[in-house]
This record gives C-alpha cells, structure tokens and sequence, in this order.
C-alpha cells in the first residue's frame, strides 16, 4: 500500500492554488491507487508531522482505524443511514486533530438521494471538516457533487515510481498542511513544464476545437490528431470543461478562450457527462477513433441546441 500521497507526480509536480478546500475528489481508473493515495492524504491531515510520520500516535490511530476524527465510509453499497450518520458528526469540534476527516472511497456507490444529502454539507463547508472521496466512475457522480469537489486525477503510478516513493519516505518529512490552501485540476496535477504527454494532449485538443465546426469536419479532424494518450485525452477534456464552466483560469488562455467562444455554459453543462461517458466507454477497450467520432457529433449537437 502507498504510505503517502508524496510522489513525484501528485506532490511535487502539482501547482497550488490560493483557495481553501473542504472537498476533494482523488478519480482515475484505477481504484485501488485512488483509495490508497485518498488515504495517505487523509493520514498527513491528522499527522502531528503532516505529512503522514506513520510514527505519531495520530498516524498509529489511523492505521489501527481509532482516530477520533477519521470516518471512512468503504461499503458496497452507501445508503441514505450511512451518510446520515456521517452527517450527524459534521457540528462536533475536532477531539485531537486540527480537522476532522470525513473518507468516501469508491463514491460512486452513493445513491443518488445519498449524493442530494452529502451536497448540502458540500454547498455549506465548514473549515473544520474535510471530505475526501474517490471514485473510478465519475460518470456515476452528480454534476452538481462534481461542481464541488476539488478533481485530483492520479496518474497510473509504475513500479519505478513506487520505489522511488518508497525512498522518498524514508528519507523525507514535507509539511502538506498547505494543500489545505489547494486547488487542484488535472492540469495542476501534471508537472506541465516538462510533461511531454499533457502538452501534446493540449496540443491536440486546441487542433480539435480549432478545426471542429460542423459535424463534416469530424473525420478530417480526428485524423489529424498526433499520438493521442488515450488514457489522458477524456480525462483531460472533461476537466478543460469544468474549468471553463466553472469560470477558472486553470488552462492557457487562448484554448479556454476558444471554449468559451465554441460553447455557451448550458452546452458545456451538457457535453461533460457526454465524456464522462465516452471516458468510461475508452476503459472498456471500445475503439478510440469510434467514441470520439461518436462524442464530437453529440458534443456538436449539444453546441447548436443550446444556442
């Protein structure tokens, strides 16, 4: 299991942000490394070090599920009694912490009257309350839980990365206090100074919105696009979404900019469920070149209903 969400991908690539957050969202397609690295930063809120020591009695009551600010929902299914429960401890004061931490793992287990029931906390946030979820299937969530989640994506950590974590731990103690002062995007996640995929991805995407203005223009477009990751290129778009109906500056101008002017804020409402879907679609080894060509037509449908 991963100790801590200090690798170099995650940590010491992401870009802070000046915002306070009480909600985060740790989503990839891998479930067990989103769980692992929620965990890990759920541990360095409550370590005496911040950074997840694994040596504080803090890190040992998180380890032995006895801290008495730590509730973690992992069941199968989440029910309307568990996230009341969960509720009913939000207006108490944290006992020995600085925070107390509320963990979801695997959310899109919350039914939707759940979701409706955890939205409220989430509209009205409490700085003493953090809530972490994770999920593999973000299509499961409601766009209006998603409006309020800081998205951490977690990249597919390699055995190489692993070690090079593990030797990290064993050699560093970093103050993470701060990423309660984060704001996280995909974008913020990759170190983009020197990540060669995210830049061609958003190379490949500002061709795409650039080239795309009627559905005749599909197939000349996708063909052109060079070395698509496959595994970053939804992800990505949908987060280009977000931001920008979001009203965030997170991408480079010029490209959030074309957004703005391709689609009106109902339309992007509209599209990013549409890849959301299409994300889910590219996990299920469903042909690439097929769930865009079928995505830019819906997209495009959705652009000119909702002029």
């Amino acid at each position: 299991m991963i100790k801590s969400i200090k690798n170099t991908s995650v940590y010491k690539s992401s870009v802070l942000g000046n915002e306070n957050s009480q909600a985060y969202l740790f989503y990839s397609f891998d479930k067990e490394l989103n769980n692992n690295i929620a965990l890990a930063f759920a541990k360095s809120l409550i370590c005496k070090e911040k950074c997840g020591c694994e040596s504080c009695v803090a890190c040992q009551q998180f380890n032995s599920s006895s801290h008495p600010d730590v509730y973690i929902l992992k069941q199968p299914t989440i029910k309307v009694d568990d996230v009341t429960k969960l509720m009913d401890k939000l207006n108490t004061k944290p006992i020995s912490a600085d925070v107390k931490v509320f963990v979801i793992l695997n959310a899109e287990n919350i039914n939707e009257i759940s979701q409706n029931k955890l939205l409220k906390s989430l509209e009205e946030p409490n700085s003493q309350n953090v809530f972490i979820l994770t999920s593999s299937k973000t299509d499961k969530l409601l766009p209006t839980v998603m409006s309020r989640l800081t998205k951490i994506y977690v990249p597919k950590l390699t055995e190489q990365d692993k070690q090079i974590l593990s030797k990290e731990l064993a050699e560093q103690n970093v103050d993470i206090s701060k990423y309660l002062n984060a704001n996280f995007t995909l974008t913020e996640i990759i170190n983009f100074e020197t990540n060669e995929e995210y830049k061609n991805t958003l190379k490949n995407l500002d061709f795409l919105f650039s080239n795309l203005k009627t559905t005749a223009d599909i197939p000349a477009a996708v063909s052109k696009l060079n070395n698509v990751n496959k595994e970053l290129f939804f992800p990505l778009m949908q987060d280009l979404f977000l931001t920008c109906l979001n009203g965030e500056k997170k991408f480079e101008k010029p490209l959030t900019m074309l957004i703005d002017v391709t689609f009106n804020k109902k339309a992007l409402a509209k599209c990013i469920p549409l890849v959301g879907e299409a994300y889910k679609k590219q996990m299920s080894n469903v042909n690439f070149g097929y769930i865009l060509d079928n995505l830019l037509f819906n997209i495009l449908k959705e652009k000119f209903l909702c002029k």
